[in-house]
């Protein structure tokens, strides 16, 4: 085994050692904000809520697209402020917190409708294209015009372009290192009007993932 002197000494490889340092740019955290996006799944589940209204919970996951549509403020893992395009976290998956979707009773239902809480998913309806229609309704024996919402199924969602607002989540604390994490999610959208994937999109690049 050669010694340290005369690895030094007698280099295998020949040729100068140069640093491009303008290529070597500080990786930067990702900032809050608004990132366009493709819906990539879609969860429901109905639950009581308060134990007394029901709601289908939509709990959707969303793919970044490499489209850059704004410069966000952002902070460099050297901790200097720089600026970032959307687009160079294009790829990237994040979950959304539950849309709620509260069901009207009818006929025997023992439960309570509550349809002022159905803001997140009226503008889920508007973002993905399905707008409502006004309706009046006798709402306490006085006549209301109110919104009359779709009923969304999963086809009507895949694959939809939107604007994620990102924001930072719920804490979490580490198992390893101790320390509290604020990991992003998705908590509202925005139109945007991108380009719909389609299954193949979606699902092919799953398949990429997979180690077989």
């Amino acid at each position: 085994m050669s010694s340290l002197a005369n690895v030094l000494d007698n280099p295998t490889t020949g040729g100068k050692t140069y640093y491009d340092s303008e290529n070597d740019k500080p990786k930067v955290r990702m900032p809050e904000g608004e990132y366009p996006a493709n819906i990539i799944k879609v969860d429901c589940i109905e639950r009581m809520i308060r134990g007394k209204y029901k709601a289908l919970i939509y709990n959707l996951s969303y793919r970044l697209v490499s489209e850059d549509t704004s410069e966000l403020d952002a902070v460099d893992f050297d901790g200097n402020d720089c600026k970032v395009k959307t687009g160079v976290f294009g790829g990237r998956e994040f979950k959304g917190q539950g849309v709620f979707k509260f069901l009207q009773p009818n006929g025997s239902d023992n439960f309570e409708p509550n349809p002022r809480g159905n803001r997140a998913y009226s503008n889920l309806c508007e973002v993905i294209g399905l707008s409502a229609k006004i309706v009046e309704i006798d709402i306490n024996g006085k006549k209301t015009k109110v919104r009359e919402l779709n009923d969304l199924k999963e086809k009507d969602i895949l694959g939809k372009p939107v604007m994620a607002c990102i924001k930072k989540g719920k804490p979490w604390k580490s198992d390893l290192d101790g320390k509290t994490r604020f990991p992003l999610t998705v908590k509202w959208l925005k139109k945007w009007e991108g380009t719909p994937l389609s299954d193949d999109e979606i699902f092919n690049d799953k398949k990429d993932d997979l180690p077989f």
